[in-house]
This record gives C-alpha cells, structure tokens and sequence, in this order.
C-alpha cells in the first residue's frame, strides 16, 4: 500500500498537481456525496445500517449523476 501512495504522489508531482489538494478535494467530494446518500436514504424511510449494497450502490450512483448534471 506505500508503495502505491508513494508512486501516486510521485505521479501527481509529475502533473504538476499537489498531491495535498487533489486528497483534501477528493475527501471533501466523497463527504458531500456521502451526506446526500444519508439524506436520501432517509427519505426513503431506511436506516443506514440496514441499507442492502445493492440500493447504496444505486443512491450513490444517483448522486453522482445529479452532480454531474449541476
């Protein structure tokens, strides 16, 4: 697993991207499509807990098409 970090840094470097910032974003995205997934589920009257993988992978794929329709 380090090795796969240290060549992903390494490859962001040589994109001229800051390896920090592209994490802290791709964290930032996945809470807020996470918390949409919450809400959903909610709204369907479910507990998260008690959610099959099979519907989270729907709302989570809903999610990310409304994102990409913003």
């Amino acid at each position: 697993m380090g090795d796969l970090l240290f060549a992903t840094v390494n490859l962001a470097r040589h994109l001229g991207t800051k390896a920090e910032i592209a994490l802290q974003k791709a964290n930032e995205k996945f809470e807020r499509r996470f918390r949409e997934v919450e809400r959903i589920v909610a709204a369907r009257g479910l507990e998260m807990t008690g959610v099959d993988l099979e519907t989270m992978e729907e709302v989570w794929q809903q999610v990310k098409r409304q994102e990409i329709d913003l």
